[in-house]
């Protein structure tokens, strides 16, 4: 099973599948074209995106609500074993650590967007980042009254953010990201002050990272094999209607905010009841299927193909308006056609609605529209495509 949705993309990209040689694929147990989803998300499909990035918001959040309440826990103990003025300092530090977990785990609560979940990812990652540089400058050179061992224990910190990767389901290139900036700084103390007890722990973290990157990996995995399979309809292998329904709620929502044209087809097979009657549903199963696979092959990338159920099927056309849209399905239907056991072709009768200010208030007045203007046409004799 391939990660990418057939209505996301249909080329594959060979240059980084041919890459990996077939023997490691199959070693990983990666199915053909799954290291391509693995090593880069920008052909994941849009739903799947949203879905990685709620999922990434929400544990964003847990974590960061947790931190802000554990970060000042160890002021006591500071108190304890600094002076007056290192324990002010780091103490200034831990609170503000503390106040910015807490911002972010509010800040969590935004639309979910790959953007919105990289830059959490990135808060997440540069806070205790900048504490474990700050708590080192300030430590670096202080008089510890035998509680350097105490201290030393801070560099724990970068090894619990490393291993904190495998929490979150991201592709190759955005772990290689996280773990170079985490072991670069980590890296600095080693450069700055030359303290020979950072390298074999530098080592060590690498490790760390190695592990972290499979667990990272291992998720999106899993992950992405359970959304194919929730989302897919299993005879056609397009969307299903659940699936189609959240991808007109999320491109109907992103047309209202970024105005653009926005348009939804709802097609019919004419006849198709005398099919199964005639040769067995075995045949109206492959004529779907046939029918399913011309759609998909005829649309534009972008455009998403779902089975609303038996024999109807939605077309969703961002940035296309109607006229464009009828006619790029005129064209699909035109220049290749699915045929009866009899030699028959087999025609088909749809309505299109475009996102416009009489279209309705939500995605399902648009889906409405459509459905009517493609029963005015079997009512007025099948086998066209209406606007209006």
């Amino acid at each position: 099973m391939s990660f990418l949705h057939p209505s996301a993309m249909r080329m594959p990209d060979n240059s980084i599948v041919a890459a990996v040689p077939r023997s490691i694929q199959s070693f990983l147990l990666l199915d053909p074209g799954e290291w391509r989803d693995l090593f880069s998300s920008r052909h994941h499909p849009r739903l799947f995106q949203r879905e990685r990035a709620r999922f990434i918001l929400s544990r964003v959040r847990i974590i960061a609500a947790l931190l802000a309440i554990l970060a000042p826990f160890r002021l006591a103990v500071d108190d304890l074993l600094l002076s007056h003025h290192l324990f002010i300092f780091l103490a200034s530090g831990r609170i503000v650590v503390a106040v910015a977990f807490a911002v972010l785990a509010f800040f969590c609560r935004c639309r979910p967007t790959p953007r919105h979940a990289r830059l959490a990812m990135v808060m997440l990652f540069l806070i205790p980042a900048l504490f474990f540089l700050f708590s080192h400058v300030l430590l670096a050179h202080a008089r510890l009254n035998g509680a350097a061992e105490y201290f030393d224990k801070y560099t724990y910190l970068t090894f619990i953010l490393m291993a904190s990767i495998g929490v979150f389901p991201m592709v190759l290139l955005e772990i290689l990201a996280f773990t170079l900036s985490l072991l670069t700084v980590f890296a600095l103390p080693l450069w700055l002050w030359e303290d020979p007890r950072i390298l074999p722990e530098l080592i060590d973290l690498a490790l760390v990272a190695g592990v972290a990157a499979l667990a990272s990996m291992s998720q999106l995995q899993s992950m992405k094999r359970l959304f194919v399979q929730s989302s897919t309809d299993p005879l056609t292998g397009l969307f299903n209607r659940r699936a189609g329904e959240d991808l007109l709620a999320l491109l109907f929502a992103q047309a209202e905010r970024h105005p653009h044209a926005l348009s939804i087809a709802m097609l019919d097979v004419d006849n198709f009841k005398g099919v199964n009657d005639n040769w067995g549903h075995e045949m109206g199963d492959r004529v779907l299927q046939e029918i399913a696979q011309l759609l998909q092959s005829g649309v534009r990338m972008g455009d998403a193909v779902v089975r609303w159920g038996g024999e109807e099927f939605v077309v969703v056309m961002p940035y296309a308006n109607s006229g464009q849209a009828q006619a790029r399905l005129q064209v699909i239907l035109a220049g290749h056609t699915v045929q009866k056991p009899d030699g028959q072709p087999i025609g088909m009768s749809g309505g299109i609605a475009e996102l416009q200010a009489e279209s309705g208030k939500n995605w399902s007045d648009l889906v409405k529209l459509a459905d009517n203007r493609m029963y005015q046409v079997k009512s007025n004799g099948k086998g066209q495509i209406a606007t209006e």
